[in-house]
């Protein structure tokens, strides 16, 4: 056993587990600090990650991770427009190429995790991301930035399908959810951190200023994957059981339900463009409430969203809970759509109780995909099956600015009200596609193998 950034990294074989001091969380005790103020600090660490094991090291890993993304995305278009010098419309235009490329990602980076081992593709695909990360700080041209941001989002979009598939493989039951939860969690943790330390670079606004915060990134990632070598090896199923690679995409039931989830998850764009936008241009509310409300519900989701998670571990509670989300995502509309009228003090109050509302709806809606993802995908076919869900969150990302920029921001209150019935319908119609994709797998389990095969439980084959 040796220690790497406070990490305890296991030989092959071993467990891996999380010592007491970690540089990356913020929660460092001051030098002086007393054996009873340690305690203190440790026990709140302990409250971010899951218990010592490997997926507590999946969880310090996306802390990692995340606090290298949140300062490369925080200055990425700052510094492609102003630093490097490219037109905005042609930054877009090679994000939303780039966007596509991870849009594809999921589905063969994890069906090839299922055929040659999770943690090996997990590690192949951050050293990749790395390189292009590094890489699109060297680009002078559109076309180098195009590649390399293809690459980049490619690698990235695998890396999440392949760390999720691995969480199904090293979890079991309701930990998966709960494990997933914490990873949630903290991205959330390192995502503000790394957001904070960008604006040093904005601060100083020089090329300089600029590549040292953007390179974190780079060296989280790298750190990463060599974290990721300490993960337990999962072996890949026989041949002969493995799925193809269109399995994922043929299972409709199965994708009916990403697809439902991927409506309801339209409140991650709400809230990022559509709450800013609306309360800036739309309400008698102090500008300084955006941050307020951004914050509040990255405070929600950090303490609540494992505590949820807890309590939505099988399909009935995440059927259940999908229901709730889809009730509360459309309450919340409806009060955001209120908030154009009143004065500073009431639409202030307004947009408050409206955020609350959403963050309640957003960390219920999580738990329940998480049960949903992990629940209704075979167990040999867990990274194809997670790259499928991803990429139909991606999807959901990449249509959800539209989205809200024709109904809320265009139409006003009507529109937040339609906005937030489609994602009551969705909520409400994921009972039925569960269901529905529950008695598909039930079916597909039992499937009486050829003539001179060996039965197998865990033998699937799509519904046909």
């Amino acid at each position: 056993m040796h220690t790497f950034a406070g990490v305890q990294l296991p030989n092959e074989g071993e467990e891996v587990g999380l010592v007491a001091e970690n540089p990356s969380v913020p929660t460092a005790d001051p030098p002086n600090a007393g054996p009873r103020h340690q305690a203190r600090s440790t026990s709140r660490l302990s409250r971010l990650l899951p218990p010592p094991g490997p997926t507590r090291l999946i969880a310090v890993l996306s802390l990692v991770n995340s606090t290298g993304n949140g300062a490369f995305y925080a200055l990425s278009a700052l510094y492609f427009t102003r630093i490097v010098g490219l037109p905005v419309l042609e930054v877009a235009l090679g994000l939303s190429i780039a966007g596509i490329a991870g849009l594809v990602a999921g589905i063969p980076v994890g069906h090839l995790a299922d055929r040659r081992g999770p943690r090996e593709i997990l590690v192949l695909t951050l050293v990749l991301a790395g390189i292009a990360d590094g890489l699109l700080l060297l680009v002078t041209s559109y076309w180098q930035f195009v590649v390399m941001a293809c690459v980049f989002s490619f690698a990235t979009a695998g890396a999440s399908a392949v760390r999720n598939a691995l969480i199904a493989a090293l979890a079991t039951g309701a930990e998966r959810s709960v494990s997933r939860a914490y990873v949630r969690a903290v991205t959330n943790v390192g995502t503000g951190l790394g957001t904070a330390l960008a604006a040093l670079a904005l601060h100083a606004d020089d090329r300089p200023s600029y590549i040292v915060v953007m390179l974190i990134d780079v060296v989280s990632y790298v750190l990463c994957a060599f974290l990721a070598v300490g993960l337990p090896k999962v072996s890949a199923p026989p041949r002969e059981e493995a799925a193809g690679i269109l399995t994922a995409v043929r299972d409709l039931p199965y994708l009916t339900v990403t697809g439902l989830s991927a409506v309801l998850a339209l409140h991650y764009e709400m809230l990022a463009i559509g709450v800013p936008l609306w309360v800036v241009n739309h309400t008698s509310a102090p500008k300084w409430l955006v941050s307020v409300l951004l914050v509040l519900n990255t405070v929600v989701v950090v303490t609540c969203q494992v505590a949820v998670a807890r309590r939505i571990v099988t399909l009935r509670h995440a059927i259940t809970a999908s229901a709730v989300s889809g009730l509360l995502l459309f309450e919340s509309c409806v009060v955001f759509g209120l908030s154009s009228s009143g004065g500073l003090v009431i639409a202030s109050l307004v947009l408050v109780a409206a955020l609350l509302l959403q963050v309640v709806g957003e960390i219920t809606q999580a738990a329940s995909s998480f049960v949903l993802g992990f629940d209704l995908a075979p167990e040999h076919a867990q990274g194809q099956y997670q790259g499928l869900f991803g990429s139909a969150m991606t999807l959901s990302a990449l249509v959800g600015p539209t989205v809200i920029a024709v109904l809320p921001l265009r139409i006003g209150p009507p529109g937040w009200w339609v906005l937030g019935a489609l994602m009551l319908v969705a909520g409400l119609l994921l009972g039925p596609a569960a269901r529905w994709a529950e008695r598909s797998r039930a079916r597909a389990d039992l499937v009486v193998p050829r003539s001179g095969e060996t039965p197998s439980a865990t033998v699937w084959s799509p519904p046909t």
